[in-house]
């Protein structure tokens, strides 16, 4: 199958002191061989002349898997292995707890191999920039939050969470163990491209208060699997029901 880019030149709005409309140029250009172009030698010198530092930094192993972890909706091995990471590391944060933790299937990109994980696998997984985030929510939006998933019968993977849908339609819910209290505030660990509104999350723009840690997805796994060495145990994770679509 061919494939095809197109180049979109933008000329300048005001040509010769005068304001113009801007034009719109554009060609398209084949992705295929004859795309192809050496790459330049003062590049390629300055590549090699990092790659082999990365190259050890991305193979070093940072913990061991019992067994390949994939990610699938409602709920996976991997997805569950996600939002937990997210809700421990957050709970270094802050000293009020957190109830729940967020992020989207879209987000995970590549399986977990069974036997020793290197840093790059863990790349592999979470290539975007996603920083964690900690959001407090009024009970209705986290209702909102959890109906739009019934609605949309596009689930996002949850920590924390109980949740039976039925026909399209939110029927229980439960979070950190307790049922839902709609007068409750509830504090939840999740990702900047949610909190923006992303795959159409649109209850976390509600949000009554945020705390930005700057830390990035790969980093909370990292060192959530660094959590997990101290305590002996090796990277692995279940599928609990915590999302029942019947």
């Amino acid at each position: 199958m061919k494939r095809f880019i197109f180049i979109i030149l933008l000329l300048p709005f005001a040509l010769f002191g005068q304001e113009r409309k801007p034009v719109f140029q554009f060609s398209m250009v084949k992705i295929d061989s004859t795309y192809n172009h050496a790459t330049p030698p003062k590049f390629s010198r300055l590549i090699e002349v990092y790659r082999p530092e990365m190259e050890r930094r991305m193979m070093a192993v940072v913990g061991y898997a019992p067994k390949e972890m994939r990610s699938f909706r409602p709920e996976s091995p991997l997805s569950n292995f996600a939002v937990d990471a997210l809700l421990a590391v957050a709970g270094r944060y802050t000293q009020e707890p957190i109830h729940f933790s967020l992020t989207n299937f879209g987000g995970l990109r590549s399986s977990l191999p069974k036997g020793e994980v290197r840093l790059y696998d863990i790349y592999a997984i979470f290539p975007f920039e996603n920083e964690l985030v900690i959001l407090e929510l009024e009970g209705k939006d986290v209702w909102e939050l959890f109906s739009n998933f019934a609605r949309t019968n596009r689930v996002e993977a949850v920590g924390n969470v109980k949740a039976v849908i039925e026909n399209r339609k939110l029927i229980e819910l439960s979070i950190a163990g307790q049922p839902f209290d709609p007068n409750k505030r509830y504090r939840m660990a999740t990702i900047d491209f949610l909190l923006g509104g992303g795959d159409s999350v649109a209850a976390l723009k509600n949000a009554t208060a945020v705390i930005e840690t700057g830390l990035m997805i790969r980093d909370v796994v990292v060192e959530y699997i660094s959590m997990l060495k101290s305590e002996g145990k090796s990277i692995e994770a279940e599928i609990e029901g915590r999302v029942k679509v019947l």
